[in-house]
């Protein structure tokens, strides 16, 4: 169960709550505006049944309204808190050092629901449904080990994780002692962690921040959540109480052979799927959930956020009799006086759905006693029941075939004169005891003793291979040939010069008439030079990285790079398009626009511009405006109007006057003189 502080614990037991909502998206945060909703199935079961050894992978329905492009795989990490707004005094019910909420209001912490990545979308009418995959899901590849065997559980633990990404915490505890005896081939990752989990009494599931969990089973394990009625809308109860005593560990599903540990009957065995058991691993898990009870239900409930599929919970219910009813002796009167049973069950499965509000749905399945003591066959099971008694057993021949651990399939002349060997290691053919044909596994090549012959010494249909060493390669005839030998390949004719096209032994391409007409379409061309009508690709760069210039048909940008941070794009759609781009830093500092007015120049920062010659504005500062505005020229009549400061005089000695001139050479005064 995910901790959560006593505030929230207290705002989670109010009858009336106010949620707040956030989801993180490859590092971007999106608030309640944006998210319509989402919902949560995790589980620990694969079935109807109590289990260990699973490792489900759980997953997230996320709506979201918004236009942004979210990648593929994106990670979604969506959480909850409780809004404080409007709290009182009197609502104040809790210890000063939980008051983790401002004076002013705001919400509780925020409780993350886990991680999450993007596996297919679809939008319904605006708003984008998102279906997720928590990180086990990456486990779903086939399990490659580089481990020498027999080895550890736990090395083969560590050697998963690291192939994965995979970081672990305390609560995956590997007995040492417990080992993997040869490479678990044909299986996944993930069922291997889920072997290596049933082996040690666990399930594996992902923790709310990407880290790998063991959910350990114990008798012992006491309810971490006490459930009031008050905090479930109804609780049905599908079977009897369900309990363990007898463990079964299967560790080969084809021949049913297993080690048993325990007594009791079918309805209290635990099944376990573990290739690796051992009496002792049997004796072990026993040991752990001998005595292990839960009541099977189907509740719905009110949201718990801090909830994990696994975790033991105790939940209240009404079952209040009247004297009339009570027709049992003292002894056996085991009801509570006041009417309210207390029962204890494990979240083996549930669904978190908040739309606006949070609900749950949680669920402890179990098969019914009926059930696992007499099972029924139907057409399918007594087919398939059929076909197992008819297999083929290891050890055991079936006209020439044995099957065997050590060396696979092997098949036998009665004869002696022929045999064959077919297993990972060993393609092997043999007659007369001598090897005729085999797989050299280390080089990866097939080997003969003799001599590969067609038997009219034509091989007809399709011939791959590496290389094609002597002789010359032939196919057609007269002016309808391909043909290749140690002088080139030519294409039309069988006549190297006058063929319309061929490929010399200097490496030279040539069409008879000197040109390639129509369309060469590639994604990679090496040579000098290229003379041809189109060339149609997705990119095209002087260099791979570094100084270089690139034509790319995403987006249609010409980009000039100096190094990947700073570069210059032509970009002819953006805003409006056609753009100059300006890049420092992987930023955008910026921009040359054509647009409806002319050019637009936009900076991110300052805006210089320096010229030795001089800097020109054709027609006078009367072409030079602010946005919107007026011109310079305008405001600086205005500014020579408005002017009084007297900077110059002049004396006119016809008129015996004496003007003031401004700063602008507007005159602002005059005096006669007698």
């Amino acid at each position: 169960m995910y901790p959560i502080s006593g505030l929230a614990n207290n705002f989670l037991h109010r009858r009336y709550r106010e949620w707040r909502i956030k989801a993180s998206i490859n590092g971007a945060e999106y608030g309640r505006d944006k998210i319509v909703g989402f919902e949560i199935e995790q589980s620990l079961v694969s079935g109807q049944e109590f289990e260990i050894g699973t490792a489900i992978v759980s997953k997230l329905i996320f709506r979201l309204k918004t236009n942004d492009e979210i990648p593929s795989n994106a990670k979604i990490v969506p959480y909850l808190a409780l809004s404080a707004d409007g709290i009182t005094w009197r609502d104040a019910d809790f210890a000063w050092v939980d008051a983790d909420f401002p004076w002013a209001g705001g919400e509780t912490s925020w409780i993350p629901l886990g991680e999450f990545y993007v596996d297919r979308r679809e939008r319904v009418n605006n708003v984008w449904e998102y279906t997720c995959y928590d990180k086990l899901m990456f486990a779903n590849v086939a399990y490659v080990s580089q481990l020498s065997y027999p080895t550890t559980m736990k090395a083969v633990w560590d050697e998963i994780c690291n192939q994965l990404g995979y970081t672990y915490d305390s609560s995956v505890v590997i007995n040492p002692a417990y080992t993997v005896p040869v490479a678990p081939t044909g299986y996944t990752c993930r069922q291997v962690m889920g072997f290596i989990a049933a082996a040690n009494g666990a399930s594996v599931r992902a923790g709310r921040d990407g880290t790998i969990q063991f959910k350990q089973f114990s008798a012992e394990e006491m309810p971490a959540f006490q459930m009031t009625m008050a905090d479930y809308i109804h609780v049905r109860q599908t079977n009897p109480v369900k309990s363990y005593s007898r463990v079964v560990v299967v560790y080969d599903t084809e021949d049913n052979l297993a080690y048993e540990a325990g007594t009791g009957d079918e309805n209290s065995t635990l099944y376990v799927d573990c290739p690796f058991g051992t009496q002792q691993i049997a004796n072990d898990i026993l040991s752990k959930i001998n005595g292990l009870a839960y009541v099977p239900i189907q509740m719905d409930s009110r949201g718990y956020p801090q909830f994990d599929a696994g975790d033991v919970i105790q939940f209240a219910r009404l079952e209040s009799k009247t004297w009339l009813d009570a027709d049992v002796s003292w002894q056996d009167a085991n009801f509570p006086w006041d009417g309210i049973g207390q029962y204890k069950t494990i979240i083996l499965h549930q669904v978190m759905t908040f739309r606006g509000g949070l609900s749950q749905k949680i669920e402890a399945p179990s098969k019914s006693e009926q059930q696992s003591e007499f099972v029924v066959e139907g057409t399918l099971e007594q087919q398939v029941n059929r076909i197992a008694k008819n297999a083929v057993r290891f050890g055991k021949t079936y006209y020439g075939v044995t099957h065997s651990r050590d060396r696979g399939i092997v098949i036998d002349r009665s004869d002696g004169l022929a045999s064959a060997v077919f297993n990972a290691d060993e393609l092997r053919f043999t007659a007369g005891g001598e090897d005729a044909l085999w797989f050299d596994v280390p080089n990866r090549r097939w080997k003969f003793s003799g001599t590969l012959e067609g038997v009219d010494g034509i091989f007809s249909g399709t011939i791959q291979g590496g290389s094609f060493i002597g002789g010359q390669i032939e196919i057609g005839s007269g002016n309808d040939v391909f043909k290749a030998d140690l002088n080139g390949i030519w294409l039309g004719k069988s006549d190297f010069a006058n063929a319309p096209f061929r490929v010399d032994m200097s490496g030279h391409m040539v069409a008879t008439d000197g040109q390639f007409s129509g369309m060469i379409t590639t994604s990679s061309i090496v040579g000098g030079t290229i003379d041809g009508s189109v060339i149609t690709g997705a990119l095209i760069r002087t260099k791979d990285s570094g100084t270089r210039i690139e034509l790319s048909a995403v987006g249609n940008l010409l980009t000039a790079y100096f190094n990947n941070s700073n570069y210059n794009v032509i970009n002819p759609a953006y805003g409006g398009g056609p753009s100059y781009l300006f890049y420092r830093g992987g930023g955008l500092i910026g921009s040359i626009t054509a647009d409806g007015f002319g050019l637009t120049i936009t900076s991110q920062n300052q805006l210089g511009l320096s010229a030795s010659g001089g800097i020109y504005i054709w027609g006078g500062w009367s072409n030079l405006f602010e946005q919107g505005g007026q011109s310079l020229q305008t405001h600086l009549n205005a500014k020579a109007n408005a002017s009084t400061a007297i900077v110059n005089a002049a004396f006119d000695t016809s008129t015996r006057n004496l003007k003031f001139y401004n700063v602008f050479g507007a005159q602002v005064a005059s005096v006669n003189i007698p």
